[in-house]
């Protein structure tokens, strides 16, 4: 499949991961996936609103799949309008589809480590047999719990990205590449919510 180049988004300063580099280490977590998951009957936990991108490409990728594997999507958020964590999590998710099952979380970044922490212990409290992680991107250098994801594609290095489901304000989701956005939209949107 050959992907068509995207323009760059004005407010991008920089693009970290190509459409293609994301797709090729999506294909190899999946193949991992594929292989530690074959005879567990999982279920692919995408977490919302960021990880629904990287669960959606990661579960069509997987190959074989393994029997049984079921998508329950989790809805979780620590940081309202705000670029930091609130440091409360609401989650939200149907306990009973996880009840005694292998369960992989998914999300697009793990940086602070607590939504991604605080989901792994609300799954494991409901029941689930084994509860694992995977993130697109892993930000080491913002954690501020102790969590290491079981799967991770990239190393990112602490900026402000976007795209690829990283969003800011709910925007640049949809970017097909992941970015560092550009000093002049941080201020912009720095400035919007302190009004």
């Amino acid at each position: 499949l050959k992907m068509t180049p995207h323009p760059v988004h004005p407010d991008c300063a920089e693009v970290l991961f190509t459409a293609e580099q994301i797709s090729e280490k999506i294909k190899e977590l999946a193949a991992r996936v594929a292989e530690d998951y074959a005879d567990k009957r999982p279920v692919l936990m995408p977490i919302l609103k960021g990880g629904f991108i990287v669960a959606a490409d990661l579960v069509r990728a997987i190959n074989p799949v393994p029997d049984g594997l079921e998508v329950e999507f989790v809805q979780a958020s620590s940081y309202g309008a705000g670029t930091e964590t609130s440091g409360k999590v609401d989650i939200s998710f149907n306990t009973g589809v996880v009840a005694g099952r292998h369960c992989l979380l998914v999300d697009d970044l793990c940086d602070s480590g607590l939504t991604l922490s605080e989901v792994a212990k609300a799954v494991a409290a409901a029941g689930a047999e084994s509860t694992k992680t995977l993130v697109l991107l892993d930000k080491k250098e913002r954690r501020k719990v102790d969590i290491t994801p079981d799967y991770h594609g990239f190393d990112c290095p602490n900026k402000w990205v976007i795209g690829n489901g990283m969003d800011t304000a709910q925007i640049y989701r949809s970017l097909p590449y992941i970015g560092v956005m550009s000093k002049e939209a941080q201020s912009r949107y720095l400035a919007s919510i302190k009004k």
